[in-house]
Protein backbone atom coordinates (compact mmCIF):
# COMPACT_ATOMS: atom_id res chain seq x y z
CA UNK A 1 0.00 0.00 0.00
CA UNK A 2 2.60 2.82 1.09
CA UNK A 3 4.64 2.08 -2.35
CA UNK A 4 1.61 2.43 -4.24
CA UNK A 5 0.69 5.87 -2.20
CA UNK A 6 4.47 6.40 -2.68
CA UNK A 7 3.99 6.47 -6.77
CA UNK A 8 0.98 8.06 -6.86
CA UNK A 9 2.59 11.12 -5.47
CA UNK A 10 4.35 12.27 -8.50
CA UNK A 11 1.81 12.16 -10.46
CA UNK A 12 -0.47 13.81 -8.81
CA UNK A 13 2.59 16.89 -8.53
CA UNK A 14 2.75 16.34 -12.57
CA UNK A 15 -0.93 17.18 -12.55
CA UNK A 16 -0.88 20.09 -10.10
CA UNK A 17 1.84 21.62 -12.50
CA UNK A 18 0.68 20.87 -15.84
CA UNK A 19 -2.72 22.65 -14.05
CA UNK A 20 -0.39 25.28 -12.89
CA UNK A 21 0.77 25.93 -16.28
CA UNK A 22 -2.68 25.72 -18.02
CA UNK A 23 -3.59 28.88 -15.97
CA UNK A 24 -0.91 30.58 -16.00
CA UNK A 25 -0.62 30.27 -20.22
CA UNK A 26 -4.58 31.62 -20.15
CA UNK A 27 -3.91 34.10 -17.71
CA UNK A 28 -1.27 35.27 -19.90
CA UNK A 29 -3.03 34.93 -23.54
CA UNK A 30 -6.32 36.67 -21.57
CA UNK A 31 -3.69 39.95 -20.17
CA UNK A 32 -1.96 39.56 -24.11
CA UNK A 33 -5.41 39.55 -25.88
CA UNK A 34 -6.86 42.69 -23.78
CA UNK A 35 -3.40 44.36 -24.01
CA UNK A 36 -3.57 43.57 -27.83
CA UNK A 37 -7.34 44.75 -27.66
CA UNK A 38 -6.06 48.09 -25.40
CA UNK A 39 -3.55 48.95 -28.16
CA UNK A 40 -5.70 48.33 -30.93
CA UNK A 41 -8.68 50.23 -29.29
CA UNK A 42 -6.29 53.29 -28.20
CA UNK A 43 -3.69 55.35 -28.86
CA UNK A 44 -1.25 55.32 -25.52
CA UNK A 45 1.78 57.53 -25.17
CA UNK A 46 3.79 58.84 -22.73
CA UNK A 47 5.09 61.72 -24.22
CA UNK A 48 2.73 63.95 -22.99
CA UNK A 49 2.77 67.75 -20.73
CA UNK A 50 0.28 70.12 -19.34
CA UNK A 51 0.48 73.27 -21.51
CA UNK A 52 -1.19 76.72 -21.06
CA UNK A 53 -1.96 79.52 -24.16
CA UNK A 54 -2.48 81.58 -21.24
CA UNK A 55 1.36 81.40 -19.74
CA UNK A 56 1.84 85.31 -19.49
CA UNK A 57 4.79 87.39 -18.88
CA UNK A 58 4.16 90.63 -17.96
CA UNK A 59 6.48 93.27 -17.35
CA UNK A 60 6.24 97.47 -17.54
CA UNK A 61 6.20 98.22 -21.15
CA UNK A 62 6.13 101.67 -21.37
CA UNK A 63 8.73 102.74 -18.73
CA UNK A 64 11.89 101.48 -16.90
CA UNK A 65 13.50 101.93 -13.36
CA UNK A 66 14.58 100.58 -9.96
CA UNK A 67 12.02 98.05 -8.88
CA UNK A 68 10.45 99.41 -5.88
CA UNK A 69 8.21 96.74 -4.37
CA UNK A 70 6.74 93.07 -5.82
CA UNK A 71 3.58 92.51 -3.82
CA UNK A 72 3.55 88.44 -4.75
CA UNK A 73 5.23 85.65 -4.30
CA UNK A 74 5.62 82.53 -6.85
CA UNK A 75 2.90 80.25 -6.94
CA UNK A 76 0.47 83.09 -5.43
CA UNK A 77 -3.30 83.61 -6.44
CA UNK A 78 -3.34 86.64 -8.41
CA UNK A 79 -6.69 88.99 -9.58
CA UNK A 80 -7.53 90.61 -12.78
CA UNK A 81 -6.40 94.38 -11.85
CA UNK A 82 -4.51 92.90 -8.46
CA UNK A 83 -1.19 95.34 -8.21
CA UNK A 84 1.73 93.06 -9.08
CA UNK A 85 4.69 95.26 -8.55
CA UNK A 86 5.87 99.31 -8.52
CA UNK A 87 8.77 101.05 -9.42
CA UNK A 88 10.52 104.47 -7.99
CA UNK A 89 8.30 106.91 -9.33
CA UNK A 90 10.08 109.96 -8.04
CA UNK A 91 11.57 110.48 -11.52
CA UNK A 92 8.09 109.98 -12.75
CA UNK A 93 6.10 112.51 -10.87
CA UNK A 94 9.32 115.34 -11.81
CA UNK A 95 8.23 115.10 -15.02
CA UNK A 96 4.78 115.35 -14.80
CA UNK A 97 5.24 118.35 -12.68
CA UNK A 98 7.34 119.85 -14.98
CA UNK A 99 5.00 119.12 -17.95
CA UNK A 100 1.98 120.62 -15.26
CA UNK A 101 4.09 123.81 -14.92
CA UNK A 102 5.04 124.34 -18.33
CA UNK A 103 1.02 123.63 -19.33
CA UNK A 104 0.10 126.21 -16.89
CA UNK A 105 2.63 128.95 -18.08
CA UNK A 106 1.37 128.32 -21.83
CA UNK A 107 -2.55 128.19 -20.71
CA UNK A 108 -1.76 131.68 -19.28
CA UNK A 109 0.20 133.13 -22.36
CA UNK A 110 -2.86 132.01 -24.63
CA UNK A 111 -5.87 133.48 -22.32
CA UNK A 112 -3.39 137.08 -22.70
CA UNK A 113 -3.68 136.63 -26.35
CA UNK A 114 -7.23 135.76 -26.43
CA UNK A 115 -8.33 138.67 -24.53
CA UNK A 116 -6.05 140.83 -26.32
CA UNK A 117 -7.51 139.39 -29.36
CA UNK A 118 -11.02 139.61 -27.97
CA UNK A 119 -10.41 143.48 -26.43
CA UNK A 120 -9.17 144.50 -30.47
CA UNK A 121 -11.90 142.53 -32.30
CA UNK A 122 -14.09 144.43 -30.13
CA UNK A 123 -12.25 147.86 -30.25
CA UNK A 124 -11.59 147.70 -34.00
CA UNK A 125 -15.03 148.03 -35.82
CA UNK A 126 -16.45 150.39 -33.37
CA UNK A 127 -12.56 152.78 -34.06
CA UNK A 128 -12.94 151.97 -37.55
CA UNK A 129 -16.46 153.24 -37.80
CA UNK A 130 -16.26 156.58 -35.89
CA UNK A 131 -13.29 157.52 -37.95
CA UNK A 132 -15.42 157.09 -41.15
CA UNK A 133 -18.61 159.09 -38.96
CA UNK A 134 -15.84 161.92 -38.32
CA UNK A 135 -14.82 161.75 -42.16
CA UNK A 136 -18.35 162.06 -43.18
CA UNK A 137 -19.07 165.08 -40.61
CA UNK A 138 -16.19 167.01 -41.21
CA UNK A 139 -17.17 166.73 -44.76
CA UNK A 140 -20.20 168.01 -44.18
CA UNK A 141 -19.77 170.42 -42.15
CA UNK A 142 -17.24 171.79 -44.87
CA UNK A 143 -19.40 171.82 -47.78
CA UNK A 144 -21.98 174.02 -45.90
CA UNK A 145 -19.25 176.05 -44.24
CA UNK A 146 -18.42 176.87 -47.87
CA UNK A 147 -21.13 177.42 -49.23
CA UNK A 148 -21.75 179.68 -45.94
CA UNK A 149 -17.91 181.60 -46.88
CA UNK A 150 -19.27 182.23 -50.44
CA UNK A 151 -22.54 183.76 -49.43
CA UNK A 152 -20.91 186.02 -47.17
CA UNK A 153 -18.09 187.04 -49.66
CA UNK A 154 -20.88 187.71 -51.72
CA UNK A 155 -22.51 190.06 -48.84
CA UNK A 156 -19.35 191.36 -48.47
CA UNK A 157 -18.77 192.92 -51.86
CA UNK A 158 -22.17 193.99 -52.07
CA UNK A 159 -21.33 196.32 -48.61
CA UNK A 160 -17.92 197.37 -50.08
CA UNK A 161 -19.60 198.74 -53.93
CA UNK A 162 -22.54 200.63 -51.07
CA UNK A 163 -19.93 201.67 -48.51
CA UNK A 164 -17.91 202.99 -51.69
CA UNK A 165 -20.72 204.55 -53.16
CA UNK A 166 -22.55 205.88 -49.72
CA UNK A 167 -18.20 207.46 -49.14
CA UNK A 168 -18.62 209.14 -52.18
CA UNK A 169 -21.97 210.82 -51.26
CA UNK A 170 -21.19 211.40 -48.12
CA UNK A 171 -17.97 213.65 -49.56
CA UNK A 172 -20.54 215.25 -51.55
CA UNK A 173 -22.33 216.33 -48.52
CA UNK A 174 -25.46 214.37 -49.88
CA UNK A 175 -26.12 211.87 -47.43
CA UNK A 176 -25.24 212.25 -43.50
CA UNK A 177 -22.62 210.56 -41.52
CA UNK A 178 -24.88 208.04 -40.09
CA UNK A 179 -25.35 205.81 -43.16
CA UNK A 180 -21.91 205.79 -44.26
CA UNK A 181 -20.88 204.46 -40.60
CA UNK A 182 -23.57 202.30 -40.37
CA UNK A 183 -22.38 200.28 -44.27
CA UNK A 184 -18.80 200.64 -42.70
CA UNK A 185 -19.71 198.91 -39.21
CA UNK A 186 -21.93 196.00 -41.24
CA UNK A 187 -19.17 195.58 -43.52
CA UNK A 188 -16.52 195.09 -40.85
CA UNK A 189 -19.18 192.30 -39.05
CA UNK A 190 -19.22 190.36 -42.56
CA UNK A 191 -15.43 190.79 -42.76
CA UNK A 192 -15.00 189.44 -39.47
CA UNK A 193 -17.55 186.56 -39.70
CA UNK A 194 -15.86 186.08 -42.60
CA UNK A 195 -12.29 185.13 -41.06
CA UNK A 196 -13.95 183.46 -38.35
CA UNK A 197 -15.55 180.83 -41.22
CA UNK A 198 -11.67 180.65 -42.37
CA UNK A 199 -10.62 179.74 -39.18
CA UNK A 200 -13.55 176.96 -38.60
CA UNK A 201 -12.69 175.51 -42.02
CA UNK A 202 -9.17 175.65 -41.25
CA UNK A 203 -10.12 173.84 -38.13
CA UNK A 204 -11.86 171.77 -40.02
CA UNK A 205 -8.96 170.68 -42.51
CA UNK A 206 -6.79 169.72 -39.45
CA UNK A 207 -10.28 167.63 -37.77
CA UNK A 208 -10.42 165.74 -40.92
CA UNK A 209 -6.62 164.54 -41.52
CA UNK A 210 -6.91 163.73 -37.74
CA UNK A 211 -10.01 161.70 -38.80
CA UNK A 212 -8.36 160.11 -41.51
CA UNK A 213 -5.09 159.12 -39.44
CA UNK A 214 -7.45 157.49 -37.26
CA UNK A 215 -8.74 155.43 -40.31
CA UNK A 216 -5.27 154.82 -41.02
CA UNK A 217 -4.33 153.48 -37.37
CA UNK A 218 -7.39 151.36 -37.27
CA UNK A 219 -6.18 149.93 -40.74
CA UNK A 220 -2.37 149.62 -39.04
CA UNK A 221 -4.66 147.66 -35.69
CA UNK A 222 -5.75 145.43 -38.35
CA UNK A 223 -2.63 144.34 -39.32
CA UNK A 224 -2.55 143.77 -35.46
CA UNK A 225 -5.10 142.26 -35.05
CA UNK A 226 -4.24 139.34 -38.07
CA UNK A 227 -0.83 139.52 -36.13
CA UNK A 228 -2.58 138.51 -32.52
CA UNK A 229 -4.66 135.55 -34.19
CA UNK A 230 -1.08 134.20 -35.80
CA UNK A 231 0.11 134.47 -32.10
CA UNK A 232 -3.26 133.28 -30.48
CA UNK A 233 -3.27 130.07 -33.01
CA UNK A 234 0.65 128.99 -32.22
CA UNK A 235 0.11 129.85 -28.76
CA UNK A 236 -3.32 126.62 -29.22
CA UNK A 237 -0.33 124.49 -31.33
CA UNK A 238 2.33 125.09 -27.76
CA UNK A 239 -0.66 124.49 -25.44
CA UNK A 240 -1.88 120.90 -27.29
CA UNK A 241 2.01 119.69 -27.63
CA UNK A 242 2.15 120.41 -23.83
CA UNK A 243 -1.11 118.64 -23.20
CA UNK A 244 0.36 115.40 -25.22
CA UNK A 245 3.62 115.89 -22.89
CA UNK A 246 1.59 115.87 -19.79
CA UNK A 247 -1.06 113.13 -20.83
CA UNK A 248 2.35 111.25 -21.79
CA UNK A 249 4.09 111.88 -18.67
CA UNK A 250 0.75 110.95 -16.54
CA UNK A 251 0.93 107.81 -18.71
CA UNK A 252 4.29 106.84 -17.96
CA UNK A 253 4.13 107.59 -14.12
CA UNK A 254 0.65 105.35 -14.02
CA UNK A 255 2.36 102.63 -15.95
CA UNK A 256 4.95 102.56 -13.26
CA UNK A 257 2.32 100.49 -11.40
CA UNK A 258 2.16 96.88 -13.19
CA UNK A 259 -1.02 95.06 -12.59
CA UNK A 260 -2.35 91.47 -13.30
CA UNK A 261 -4.05 91.46 -17.25
CA UNK A 262 -5.69 88.16 -16.09
CA UNK A 263 -6.70 85.52 -13.25
CA UNK A 264 -4.01 83.05 -12.12
CA UNK A 265 -1.14 82.53 -10.44
CA UNK A 266 2.12 83.44 -10.57
CA UNK A 267 4.12 80.95 -12.24
CA UNK A 268 7.72 82.69 -12.65
CA UNK A 269 9.08 86.05 -10.69
CA UNK A 270 12.00 86.99 -13.33
CA UNK A 271 13.51 90.17 -10.92
CA UNK A 272 13.11 90.64 -7.13
CA UNK A 273 12.68 94.32 -5.31
CA UNK A 274 15.68 96.82 -5.82
CA UNK A 275 16.92 95.26 -9.36
CA UNK A 276 16.88 97.41 -12.44
CA UNK A 277 14.22 96.66 -14.48
CA UNK A 278 14.12 98.07 -18.24
CA UNK A 279 11.11 98.45 -20.48
CA UNK A 280 9.41 95.56 -21.85
CA UNK A 281 11.72 93.21 -19.65
CA UNK A 282 9.48 90.50 -18.04
CA UNK A 283 9.22 90.47 -14.01
CA UNK A 284 6.74 87.88 -13.67
CA UNK A 285 5.15 85.12 -15.45
CA UNK A 286 1.26 84.23 -14.71
CA UNK A 287 -0.89 81.31 -15.99
CA UNK A 288 -4.45 81.12 -15.78
CA UNK A 289 -5.40 77.70 -14.20
CA UNK A 290 -9.05 77.25 -15.93
CA UNK A 291 -6.66 77.03 -19.63
CA UNK A 292 -4.69 74.02 -18.94
CA UNK A 293 -4.80 71.68 -21.82
CA UNK A 294 -2.98 68.25 -22.81
CA UNK A 295 -0.43 68.06 -25.75
CA UNK A 296 0.18 64.52 -26.69
CA UNK A 297 3.51 63.86 -28.80
CA UNK A 298 2.01 60.96 -30.57
CA UNK A 299 3.95 58.88 -32.84
CA UNK A 300 2.66 59.07 -36.65
CA UNK A 301 2.49 54.79 -36.98
CA UNK A 302 -0.36 55.12 -33.89
CA UNK A 303 -2.42 57.93 -35.41
CA UNK A 304 -4.82 55.82 -37.33
CA UNK A 305 -8.22 56.64 -35.77
CA UNK A 306 -7.20 59.70 -33.80
CA UNK A 307 -8.97 62.63 -34.59
CA UNK A 308 -10.89 65.85 -32.86
CA UNK A 309 -13.64 64.56 -31.01
CA UNK A 310 -11.88 61.59 -29.45
CA UNK A 311 -12.53 60.64 -26.05
CA UNK A 312 -8.85 60.28 -24.08
CA UNK A 313 -7.61 59.49 -20.56
CA UNK A 314 -4.95 61.19 -18.89
CA UNK A 315 -2.68 60.52 -16.06
CA UNK A 316 -0.13 62.60 -14.39
CA UNK A 317 3.23 61.23 -13.21
CA UNK A 318 3.13 63.84 -9.93
CA UNK A 319 -0.47 62.36 -9.33
CA UNK A 320 -0.49 58.45 -9.19
CA UNK A 321 -3.80 56.79 -8.82
CA UNK A 322 -5.60 60.07 -10.40
CA UNK A 323 -6.85 60.66 -14.07
CA UNK A 324 -8.56 63.17 -15.99
CA UNK A 325 -10.84 63.09 -18.96
CA UNK A 326 -10.73 64.58 -21.78
CA UNK A 327 -11.61 65.54 -25.66
CA UNK A 328 -9.02 65.96 -28.96
CA UNK A 329 -9.79 69.17 -30.30
CA UNK A 330 -7.38 68.67 -33.02
CA UNK A 331 -4.29 66.87 -34.36
CA UNK A 332 -1.77 69.80 -34.99
CA UNK A 333 -0.83 70.26 -39.06
CA UNK A 334 3.20 69.69 -38.07
CA UNK A 335 5.22 67.15 -36.27
CA UNK A 336 7.39 68.34 -33.25
CA UNK A 337 10.93 67.78 -35.31
CA UNK A 338 9.53 70.52 -37.80
CA UNK A 339 10.29 73.44 -35.19
CA UNK A 340 12.80 71.61 -33.61
CA UNK A 341 16.68 74.38 -33.03
CA UNK A 342 18.81 72.44 -35.10
CA UNK A 343 15.97 70.77 -37.80
CA UNK A 344 17.83 67.45 -39.67
CA UNK A 345 19.19 68.19 -43.15
CA UNK A 346 19.07 65.56 -45.25
CA UNK A 347 20.13 67.04 -48.65
CA UNK A 348 23.68 65.43 -48.17
CA UNK A 349 22.30 62.08 -48.38
CA UNK A 350 22.12 60.63 -45.13
CA UNK A 351 18.76 59.62 -43.45
CA UNK A 352 18.48 57.35 -40.36
CA UNK A 353 14.87 56.36 -40.39
CA UNK A 354 13.00 57.73 -37.15
CA UNK A 355 9.22 57.73 -35.84
CA UNK A 356 8.04 61.34 -36.18
CA UNK A 357 5.71 62.83 -33.27
CA UNK A 358 2.73 64.46 -34.29
CA UNK A 359 1.20 67.20 -31.44
CA UNK A 360 -2.25 66.46 -30.77
CA UNK A 361 -4.27 68.92 -28.38
CA UNK A 362 -6.44 67.41 -25.54
CA UNK A 363 -8.98 69.64 -23.84
CA UNK A 364 -9.65 68.55 -20.65
CA UNK A 365 -13.45 67.68 -19.72
CA UNK A 366 -13.06 66.25 -15.96
CA UNK A 367 -11.56 65.94 -12.82
CA UNK A 368 -9.84 68.80 -10.85
CA UNK A 369 -7.39 71.00 -12.94
CA UNK A 370 -6.52 72.88 -9.27
CA UNK A 371 -3.17 70.38 -9.00
CA UNK A 372 -1.95 70.09 -12.43
CA UNK A 373 0.88 72.57 -13.13
CA UNK A 374 2.53 74.01 -16.63
CA UNK A 375 4.80 71.14 -17.73
CA UNK A 376 4.07 68.27 -15.73
CA UNK A 377 4.23 64.86 -17.35
CA UNK A 378 2.29 61.65 -17.59
CA UNK A 379 0.31 59.28 -19.92
CA UNK A 380 -2.53 59.78 -22.03
CA UNK A 381 -4.67 56.73 -23.89
CA UNK A 382 -6.59 58.26 -26.76
CA UNK A 383 -9.58 55.82 -27.77
CA UNK A 384 -9.80 55.07 -31.41
CA UNK A 385 -12.55 56.22 -33.43
CA UNK A 386 -14.37 53.58 -35.97
CA UNK A 387 -14.01 54.42 -39.41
Amino acid sequence: MSSEKNGKRPVNKRKLATVILLLLIVVLAVGLVRFVSHRLAYAVTNAVFVASDSLTEVGFDRVGGVLAELTVREGETVHKGQILARLDTDRYRIEVEKAEAALRKAKEKKAGLKLGYRRLSRELPLATAQAEQEIRRVRQEKEALAARIAALQARIDQLRRDRDRVLRLFEQQVVPRQRLEKLTAELDAASAEQDALVRRRQALEAALEAARLQRTLAATRQDQLLELQKNLAAAQAEVDRLQASLDKARKDLASTTLTSPIDGRVAKKFVSAGASVAPGRPVLALVDPADLYIIALLEENKLDGVGSGAEAIIRIDAFPGRSWRGTVEQVLPASAATFALAPRDISAGEFTKVSQRIPVRIRIDEGDLAPLRVGLGGEVEIRRKKS
